[in-house]
């Protein structure tokens, strides 16, 4: 779904600036080059994993839980109203088997893809890459999704695991949990359909086109898409605002610039992965975020704990992600190198400032 909807940003903010002889699938595709922020985050979750440590609040929780066994601070404030609603709850009585779960799952993933494949092919487009560029991501996801629910469904009623009015409570529950999201991503919309009527790429392009340097837009896009994040709390919400500015915006401090050669078109590149890098670190940094929201109640825990802990790697990554990716391939350096650079120093840190909890 992230993909689909990525992609449906991208492809209307193409639009604006013409035939780049590159679909919104491709750009995405090297877009994930330069995403410092996420490959960054991801390789220092694994690193912390496999070294045992840890620093900053996070270190202090470790060695309170295994000294004390005290997992939780004695200040610490848990709404058990919200972690495990009736809703969820299970009949012991009930069958429990794994194929309930992997086969939706796998009716999901494969029919994505074979949406992908019917709605994108033609005489035109044979290859994988180009099939996947023209489909339609927005109907492969229904068709997906929904064959996905009815597979679920028939599995629960079929077992007599679920009688039919609980499967639909069920599923009402489901989209319930979903609603927030889509009123965010509908005001997002809406706030980027209104910002298309006032032609403020157009205003933002005549009034910064002249003036900014090409080298520094991707690390300044970056930090706004960070910044709305963290204040909004919605990753969604960001990308859906930003990436219809930004877009148009950086093709044309490129044109001024004379930087509109296909060799040049990191810099493009770049600023787009900002957009979705930017919104990704601000959701994990903001309080009011949705997916921190989720992961405290799923886990159990402290909201405010949960972001005091977590805040000092995420700032970390991203500082590193900035200062020795994003700014430096702005101009020119290779992306591959900031990576090893930046991992390399990630690694460095843990090794010699961060502690072992046991």
């Amino acid at each position: 779904t992230w993909v689909g909807y990525e992609v449906g940003l991208i492809d209307s903010a193409l639009r604006q600036i013409g035939d780049l002889g590159m679909s919104a699938y491709e750009l995405f595709l090297e877009s994930i080059l330069y995403s410092f922020y996420p490959i960054l985050a991801l390789f220092f979750v694994f690193l912390v994993a496999l070294s045992g440590r840890d620093f900053g609040a996070m270190h202090k929780a470790e060695q309170r839980a295994r000294k004390t066994g005290e997992l939780m601070a004695p200040d610490a404030k848990i709404d058990k109203a919200a972690i495990g609603t009736k809703e969820f709850e299970f009949d012991p009585d009930k069958p429990q088997r794994a194929f309930n779960a992997i086969i939706p799952v796998v009716v999901l993933v494969g029919g994505v893809f074979a949406g992908l494949l019917i709605t994108g092919r033609d005489e035109a487009h044979t290859t994988l890459r180009e099939i996947i560029g023209n489909a339609d991501s927005y109907r492969a996801l229904m068709w997906a999704s929904m064959s996905s629910v009815v597979v679920a469904a028939l599995l629960s009623w079929l077992q007599g695991i679920l009688k039919f009015d609980q499967i639909v409570e069920s599923w009402y529950a489901g989209v319930r949990s979903m609603m927030f999201a889509m009123i965010v991503l509908v005001l997002a919309w809406s706030l980027a359909g209104v910002s298309e009527t006032l032609k403020t790429a157009e205003f933002l392009t005549l009034v910064l086109g002249d003036t900014l340097p090409v080298g520094l837009v991707p690390t300044i896009v970056f930090i706004l898409a960070a910044l709305t994040a963290f204040a909004t709390g919605s990753s969604w919400g960001t990308m859906g605002i930003l990436m219809p500015l930004v877009i148009p915006l950086t093709w044309t401090i490129m044109q001024n610039a004379g930087q509109t050669d296909p060799t040049q078109f990191y810099v493009l590149f770049s600023t787009t992965s900002c957009v979705l890098a930017g919104a990704v670190w601000g959701d994990h940094c903001s309080p009011i975020s949705d997916t921190t929201i989720l992961s405290s109640m799923a886990s159990g825990c402290d909201h405010v704990d949960h972001v005091r802990t977590q805040l000092p790697y995420a700032m970390l990554v991203g500082a590193v992600a900035v200062f020795l990716g994003t700014l430096p391939s702005g101009f020119g350096f290779p992306w591959y190198l900031s990576l090893i650079i930046g991992a390399v120093l990630l690694w460095l840190y843990l090794k010699f400032l961060g502690r072992r909890s046991g």
